[in-house]
């Protein structure tokens, strides 16, 4: 039997730590940030505490990883070629891709509702809410102003609001919310 190449530790590395994000997004998502422990995470994942250690130094740098990955997820949605510049076609693509996104990854969105909203985990996440938030308003604000929408803030206000009620309504009822037909009327308002 031959020696691992670096590609193949690499390879099982990456596997490792998808796994303990997996456990983290479960545990986040139905015990909450603050209640579950470092051991709980790594008894979830399967693996030893100090193995857990290995990949993420703390909690909050597991939660802050996680909110990234939403985040690059989020900006692949709406800006798939890194133009910076929405038109009419991405952002209708991107509700497509996030009510399909929400669908797929339940439990995700399960945790991103119930622990991103509290004070304590916004406050450990400041930075990267800030730096998170900032390029897509910006892109979605522009395009409302380049279609000359009267109030382009309110426009960007509404949309986000509209989406969070989607998100919390999908999630409390995923059998009996009528998210495709959801869907259709939001994007027939931008059509």
């Amino acid at each position: 039997m031959s020696p691992r190449t670096s590609a193949q530790f690499e390879g099982i590395r990456e596997a490792k730590r998808r796994q303990i994000l997996d456990a983290a997004i479960a545990c986040f998502a139905t015990t909450g940030f603050h209640a579950v422990t470092i051991s709980e995470l790594a008894r979830h994942a399967g693996i030893s505490k100090g193995l857990m250690y290995n990949y993420f130094e703390s909690k909050d740098e597991l939660l802050k990883c996680i909110f990234r990955e939403v985040m690059q997820e989020m900006m692949q949605m709406i800006d798939p070629d890194q133009a910076e510049e929405i038109d009419r076609q991405k952002l209708l693509q991107y509700f497509e891709k996030l009510i399909t996104h929400l669908k797929s990854n339940l439990m995700l969105w399960k945790m991103y509702t119930a622990i991103f909203s509290q004070p304590a985990v916004q406050q450990i996440l400041a930075v990267e809410i800030q730096e998170a938030s900032k390029s897509p308003l910006e892109m979605v604000e522009r395009y409302f102003k380049t279609h000359r929408f009267k109030e382009p803030d309110l426009e960007v206000a509404f949309i986000s609001t509209l989406i969070s009620g989607v998100t919390y309504e999908y999630i409390a009822d995923p059998e009996h919310y009528p998210i495709d037909r959801i869907k259709e009327r939001i994007i027939s308002l931008y059509q």
